[in-house]
């Protein structure tokens, strides 16, 4: 029994993190190391599904047994450990991987054959997991096999079932070799599990083969792009020849991105038969002209490099977009009313600002926990809606280093995108005014004929925004309350409902019936408007009372009169009658501070004339109007000759989608 270099107690603690997956893994490495091209990984359960057996086998050159003491003996170096991986694939560098079996058995047996001096010799190595310090190698002898390779078997397996070997291993083992088996497909590379071939196919996400000539020499090209980060391993380039000689290999342009963009490059020419590493500057030629120094390798490295970068534009965009939805779905993003057209503009530009960011450096969002999220696009919020972009690129510059052409490619696209919302929120300004200059004509101008029913209440169905932008249209054209109550209980609670109701006037007809439900205080805000015609009705104690007869027929409905439900009526027309009713209701309540309030008690009445609604708009719409230097004389251009044509020819204004809803049950 020989003693190895360093004692149990420090091994296992050099050794503890080492989990039972990459443990096994580690034995296969060694065997790919060991000039390999079949492993064969065999394990065995019994009627409980726990494992009880474990042997890996490779066809590799097996061990000497003169160097066993070389193997053995310096745990904590390697032969291996000074081979780098541009210039190699031995994977060992640390000389532990033989060690890491304490993990899960009690004892490791290798049986190895190896070649020499004309003959096959076979002998055996044991270690116990409890004196793991110490290896005893039996005596060699002349073998009966004709095939090199080692088998190291696995005894009394501890607590391991079998799905974690079926699948916690091998998908472990599939991340770990997918580059590997990939790169040596063509010699016939394998690792077989209980005899089955070991599929990575899963992990490959996109792939692509073509070919280039530079400087006379062709090199063919095999691109994968993989699903997931492949284990404790960068994303590279490989140079191998004709016949599957490993040369060269380094990391591409493209780690530590922040992104998700893990892909490998082989690249397979009659170059590489004679390439040379770390030549020296002036003596590469008289090595080989085919050097990592030569031209024509920084030509096709520049290549490779611009290639991936247009295989990346496309899955950055989706990524950065990915990203974004992501944070709104983790509530990341500040809440915006998209109801209101100015915060759905505020929220669109922080959404394409991240999203370009984003694109320019993924890092900038990758290890932030979700307060540093939050507060981090909460700042970006700020600035953008600010617009002072200088003090976003001084953030950013205590984040990541973005070079002068990422920041001004950054700053040109945050232009972009702030003129971009510049003109809509322009476009949504112009269009409401021209909606309110054609809807006074409609009130106005006796020429036009406006119907109460085919044009002012259609128009009023397509701007309802006039009133309040948080509502959702519930009903239009004169529903009659039944029709009514089944769209409502549908907004409502998503059940549709076959209701009679039993009121004298429950065939009375609203002209429009909007609905809100308010987050505060969980209030379900309803409104009910009447529109008389501007010309052949002034409003009165008649029209007042027809308020309160739809308002019976609500209180009639339980449906209707939760204990959570508020009800206004909006009365307009364009004048009071000369009784003095109307305005006399006005007065009184006055002191409320509601402009237009008539009446307050189970319910509201407002009743505004035309003008007012439309002066309403102009002071709300004022400071933008000015800020934003709207030329309100080009409105006129192209006016309609017919009350007709105007309603037809009518942008319907931020109408929500649940319109689309309330359409589809009607």
């Amino acid at each position: 029994m020989t003693k190895v270099a360093v004692q149990a107690k420090g091994i296992k603690n050099r050794l503890k993190s080492v989990k039972p997956y990459r443990a096994i893994a580690e034995y296969i490495w060694n065997g790919f190391d060991a000039e390999a091209n079949t492993i064969d990984f065999v394990y065995t359960t019994n009627a409980l599904g726990n494992v009880n057996s474990i042997s890996i086998s490779d066809n590799g050159r097996g061990i000497p047994f003169h160097l066993v003491d070389k193997k053995f003996e310096p745990v904590l170096s390697s032969e291996k450990r000074d081979s780098e991986v541009k210039h190699t694939l031995i994977h060992g560098k640390n000389g532990l991987g033989r060690l890491t079996f304490f993990h899960f058995a009690q004892r490791a047996t290798w049986k190895t054959v190896y070649f020499e001096e004309g003959k096959f010799y076979e002998y055996e190595i044991v270690v116990q997991a409890d004196s793991i310090d110490n290896y005893t190698a039996i005596e060699k002898k002349e073998s009966n096999s004709k095939i090199a390779g080692t088998t190291v078997i696995f005894d009394n397996i501890v607590d391991i079932p079998e799905i974690y070997l079926s699948k916690d291993v091998c998908d472990y083992l599939r991340q770990e070799f997918a580059w590997f088996l990939e790169l040596k497909k063509d010699s016939g590379f394998v690792i077989n599990i209980n005899g089955n071939s070991l599929s990575y196919k899963s992990l490959i996400r996109d792939e692509d083969n073509f070919s280039t000539v530079i400087d006379g020499n062709i090199f063919e090209i095999e691109y994968i792009r993989w699903s997931r980060k492949l284990n404790r391993h960068f994303s590279r380039y490989y140079c191998i020849t004709p016949l599957d000689v490993f040369k060269y290999s380094s990391p591409t342009t493209l780690n530590n991105k922040g992104d998700e963009f893990y892909h490998s490059i082989f690249v397979q020419s009659e170059y590489f038969t004679s390439f040379v590493t770390d030549a020296k500057a002036g003596q590469a030629d008289l090595i080989s002209p085919n050097n990592d120094q030569s031209d024509t390798f920084r030509s096709l490295t520049l290549y490779l490099n611009n290639f991936l970068r247009e295989r990346r534009k496309p899955f950055i965009i989706d990524f950065a977009k990915d990203l974004v939805n992501s944070f709104e779905a983790d509530g990341i993003f500040p809440a915006y009313n998209e109801k209101k057209s100015w915060e759905k503009l505020r929220h669109e530009d922080l959404r394409e600002s991240i999203i370009q960011l984003c694109q320019i450096d993924p890092r900038i969002f990758s290890n932030l926990n979700m307060t540093q999220k939050k507060t981090f696009v909460s700042f970006i919020a700020l600035i953008i809606d600010s617009g002072d972009i200088d003090d976003l690129f001084k953030i950013l510059e205590g984040v990541v280093d973005l070079t002068s052409d990422e920041r001004e490619r950054f700053a040109r696209q945050l232009k972009t995108t702030k003129m971009s919302s510049i003109v809509n929120t322009i476009e949504i300004i112009s269009d409401r005014y021209k909606s309110v200059d054609e809807f006074r004509r409609l009130v106005f101008e006796p020429g036009m004929y406006a119907g109460e029913v085919p044009h002012l209440q259609k128009m009023m169905e397509k701007n309802y925004w006039l009133i309040g932008e948080e509502y959702q249209l519930l009903t239009a054209a004169e529903p009659k309350f039944e029709e009514a109550l089944r769209r409502y209980t549908y907004i409502l609670s998503g059940v549709v409902v076959d209701k009679t109701i039993e009121h004298e006037s429950k065939n009375k007809e609203m002209d429009l019936f909007l609905i809100r439900q308010g987050k505060k205080q969980n209030k379900i805000e309803n409104i009910v408007l009447e529109l008389k015609h501007p010309v052949n009705i002034r409003l009165g104690k008649k029209e007042f009372d027809q308020l309160y007869d739809y308002y019976q027929v609500i209180r009639s409905e339980p449906m209707f009169n939760g204990s959570n439900m508020e009800w206004k009526f909006y009365l307009i027309g364009n004048d009071f009658d000369s009784t003095g009713y109307v305005n006399s209701q006005i007065v009184s309540h006055k002191s409320h501070g509601e402009p237009g309030l008539a009446f307050s008690g189970e319910y509201k009445i407002y009743v505004f004339k035309w003008s007012e609604i439309f002066t309403e708009f102009e002071l709300k719409h004022d400071f933008l109007n000015k800020n934003l230097k709207l030329e309100l004389h080009r409105l006129s251009d192209g006016q309609f000759d017919s009350a007709d044509d105007i309603v037809s020819n009518s942008r319907t204004s931020d109408a929500p989608a649940e319109i689309g809803i309330v359409t589809a049950v009607a």
